[in-house]
């Protein structure tokens, strides 16, 4: 099994206020260029088994087969909001990169449609983008806009799941 992170990490350019989509969230302090490390994602492993005894709320992605990452509930990157037009994605299982350049202001999402892997899984969506569809779930990374949209820009496992069916 790999080594994941325990401990989160943001850019210096971003912070916590409150979301036009839910709560707090993550925002750019600066502008932040394309492809440049925003958010790498820590926590502590945990399998199929744990994750389906947690009581919500809780923030965890699918990093492996069968294994996930649970991050911990201290860190501003609990705050980082879904969106179905997101501005960030995953390069790699826990780094998440600016998909285009982001000015000062814009909050700082990611869809969690490429990194939840729970084929049981499913919260409503309040993004509010012209895209929004309403609801994520553990299984969207079947749909065709959405593999088209993101190309390899999913969890290592989802990702695998992509490849493997035509």
């Amino acid at each position: 099994m790999a080594h994941y992170p325990s401990r989160s990490w943001l850019t210096s350019r971003a912070g916590v206020r409150e979301s036009p989509i839910e709560g707090l969230g993550l925002f750019a302090t600066a502008p932040i260029e394309e492809g440049e490390d925003v958010l790498r994602l820590g926590g502590r492993l945990i399998d199929d088994t744990e994750l389906a005894a947690l009581v919500p709320p809780y923030s965890s992605l699918t990093v492996a087969h069968g294994h996930h990452l649970l991050l911990e509930p201290d860190h501003p990157a609990r705050y980082g909001n879904h969106s179905c037009e997101p501005t960030l994605w995953h390069t790699d299982a826990t780094t998440l990169v600016a998909r285009a350049e982001i000015p000062v202001g814009a909050e700082l999402t990611v869809d969690y449609a490429t990194h939840s892997g729970v084929g049981s899984w499913r919260m409503d969506c309040r993004c509010g983008t012209s895209r929004c569809r309403g609801a994520v779930t553990g299984e969207d990374w079947r749909l065709p806009a959405l593999r088209q949209g993101y190309g390899e820009h999913w969890s290592p496992p989802l990702l695998d799941r992509i490849t493997a069916e035509p």
